[in-house]
């Protein structure tokens, strides 16, 4: 049977996806609405944001990190790992995000991957089967263009996509700082915005000596985590998910992205579980 729902969400999304933002603060000023959105919408859902691997400072460590031998194991290995435990990794030929805000920045034709038996009910014409190798070297492309991997389950995906279970789907975001579905997580209620979370290990710190307020990190924050407070950046810990893009932004390398590698491998196994594959 035609799976024809994931053609009807292409043609209707585009036009209601800025409605978003309006959805998310409805969550917050009625209690019912988000209880019901969190049942529908959310369920079930564990999203992990990725730092970007190019900012990003190992912690020094006295133990050896298994397997990892003469390489440095970075954040993106943590998505990388669960594509090499994976088969059925399917490359969306779009991203509906990037798609549905006509972004201006970033190629709409880098989408995300999905991995699991829900992959084959997404239309052939949406995309293809990579082999792991394949897989990798795109998560190393999406890395050189500043793309920011979100990575887990995420039932909105089965829905649009129609693809059963949503124990049966796992998404790799590959996202951009303006057309991100996930931008809502700064209006949405905290029971949903609990689903999506920092990496294990990973954390970020502000130099207030080197800071001059100048407002980029502030401006590129999709989480509303950076205030400017006098003349300095503030970062809201408990709103912060690490991504790393104000570390990347800051002209005056006053902000540290830190990451723990001997949680890269906890990570993935944790994320592994998360869908049947």
């Amino acid at each position: 049977m035609v799976n024809v729902i994931p053609r009807l969400s292409v043609a209707f999304l585009p036009k209601v996806f800025n409605t978003r933002y309006r959805l998310a603060r409805m969550t917050n000023r009625y209690d019912r609405f988000g209880r019901v959105i969190r049942k529908m919408l959310f369920d079930g859902d564990d999203m992990i944001v990725v730092p970007q691997s190019g900012v990003a400072k190992r912690i020094d460590l006295d133990i050896e990190i298994e397997d990892a031998g003469q390489r440095n194991v970075v954040p993106s290995d943590v998505v990388k790992g669960v594509i090499d435990n994976s088969r059925d990794i399917f490359l969306m030929n779009f991203c509906l995000c990037r798609k549905s805000n006509h972004c201006k920045d970033y190629p709409a034709d880098v989408g995300c991957i999905f991995i699991g038996k829900g992959t084959h009910r997404i239309p052939p014409e949406y995309g293809r089967f990579l082999t792991k190798e394949e897989a990798n070297v795109f998560i190393d492309e999406c890395d050189q263009m500043g793309l920011v991997h979100i990575i887990g389950r995420n039932k909105l995906d089965s829905i649009w996509l129609h693809t059963g279970d949503h124990h049966d789907l796992l998404t790799i975001c590959n996202c951009c700082p303006c057309c991100c579905l996930w931008n809502m997580v700064r209006d949405i209620n905290k029971d949903i915005s609990a689903v999506y979370t920092r990496m294990e290990g990973a954390s970020i710190s502000m130099d207030a000596d080197r800071c001059i307020g100048c407002g980029q990190c502030r401006d590129i924050c999709f989480a509303k985590a950076v205030t400017i407070e006098g003349s300095k950046a503030v970062i809201d810990q408990d709103k912060c998910r690490v991504c790393g893009r104000c570390a990347n932004i800051c002209p005056k390398d006053a902000i540290e992205v830190t990451y723990d590698p001997s949680c890269v491998e906890s990570e993935v196994q944790r994320i592994l579980k998360l869908v049947n594959m």
